[in-house]
Formats: C-alpha cells, structure tokens, sequence
C-alpha cells in the first residue's frame, strides 16, 4: 500500500527517527514504526483493519477517516485515498486527551 502525508513535516515526523523521538517521544515512535510497517505490508486498507492498532471508523467531522492507537493518548489518524492504487494518506498524529 502507498503511504501519502498531508504536509511535509508530517512526513519528516513519519519517516526521520531522530525527528520522530523528538516530537513524540520514544514509546509513541517505537508504535507508529509499527503502524508504518502495517501499510507497507497491507495489499488493501481492509489488510490494515484486521492488524493490531485499534482501528475506529472516526465520525461528525471526520466522517472517512480512521484512527489508530499510538499509546492512551496518542493516535494516528489516516484516510482511504481514491486513485488507481490503493493509497492512504496521513493526516495527522494527535494527542486526543
């Protein structure tokens, strides 16, 4: 599956280790490596459902998108993108509490 970001410094956060530790901490990281690893092995964005990380199905405003867990707090949230690959696109990392 194709991993797209929706600004550049999320991606610098995703794909920098050092940038990643700083900005999340190192137990946060060690996680989202994981979540990462989980796209660039799912074929489709149901592979990733079926993994670990809490998938929700998020809602109100953030009707088409979903939210796996980092940590308690922490959560990644993606979105399905349309296009002639299967793509998700990162929309940010949050602290929800």
């Amino acid at each position: 599956m194709e991993l797209l970001y929706d600004s550049r410094d999320l991606e610098r956060i995703c794909t920098d280790e050092r940038r990643m530790q700083r900005a999340l901490g190192r137990q946060v990281a060690k996680t989202l490596r994981l979540r990462i690893a989980e796209f660039r092995r799912a074929r489709d964005f149901a592979d990733l459902l079926l993994g670990t990380g809490r998938w929700e199905q998020l809602s109100a405003n953030r009707i088409g998108q979903w939210s796996a867990r980092l940590s308690a707090n922490w959560r990644l949230i993606v979105r399905e993108e349309a296009g002639s690959e299967v793509t998700a696109l990162v929309i940010e990392i949050v602290d929800y509490h």
